[in-house]
């Protein structure tokens, strides 16, 4: 019985050790996640904001190109997140 304990006790501190050494790559992992799904949480809220624009009035069909920009740039901004991610994580 004391040698199964021994290698449980052996196990546990191995296991303990090899969660801390993980904690800032889950860090950035939580990060890159975050900064993704706001991102996409934006594109989303922009592009429904449009619709609903569109939906109450036609002639809002003319502001096409600027909802094209704004979702450029939230789209920069969240390669831009992925791009840091990665590099902080390699």
């Amino acid at each position: 019985m004391v040698p199964v304990l021994t290698t449980f006790a052996a196990e546990t501190a191995e296991a303990a050790t090899t969660a801390a050494s993980n904690t800032p790559v889950m860090a950035k992992a939580i990060m890159l996640a975050v900064a993704l799904g706001t991102a996409a949480f934006g594109l989303a809220w922009v592009g429904a904001n449009y619709m609903k624009a569109l939906g109450r009035n036609p002639e809002a069909g003319k502001a096409a190109s600027q909802i094209i920009i704004i979702a450029a740039m939230i789209e920069v901004t969240a390669l831009l997140a992925f791009l840091l991610g990665a590099f902080l994580l390699s």
